[in-house]
């Protein structure tokens, strides 16, 4: 599956970004409000990507 979605700042104090999680994905992980993301940056050659999953 591939969703994609669109990076604003998250605020003008922050150097910190946010994005929607598209619905689709919302909905195969089943992610509800006040769920915990785990985030994890990979590097494969010389491209980096970043893995994220719900927390149980």
């Amino acid at each position: 599956m591939v969703a994609t979605s669109k990076v604003v700042k998250a605020s003008s104090r922050s150097p910190s970004a946010r994005s929607t999680i598209p619905e689709d994905i919302v909905r195969e992980l089943g992610i509800k409000t006040g769920d915990v993301l785990e985030w994890t940056i990979a590097q494969k050659n010389d491209k980096k990507g970043a893995f994220i999953r719900k927390l149980e």
